[in-house]
């Protein structure tokens, strides 16, 4: 009898840490994160290419406007 005592403390000593990490786990289901489901952040660094696309095409628009007037 002492020996299946002992077998069953150590059973529940060496279980007891593991018991409390199972309940902390969160429940199933919920709403997504964000909305749409994809969750793309399109303001980041995409708002900065578009306007150095405009700045770039400006430019380039300037400076074939000053080649087609020394042409003429």
């Amino acid at each position: 009898m002492n020996r299946f005592l002992r077998f069953a403390l150590l059973a529940v000593l060496l279980a007891a840490p593991l018991a409390g990490a199972l309940f902390a786990q969160p429940g199933p289901g919920g709403p997504p994160p964000c909305w749409p489901p994809p969750c793309i952040p399109i303001d980041g660094g995409l708002s900065l290419l578009i306007g150095a696309g405009a700045l770039l095409g400006g430019k380039k628009a300037l400076d074939a406007r000053k080649v087609r007037k020394t042409q003429l």
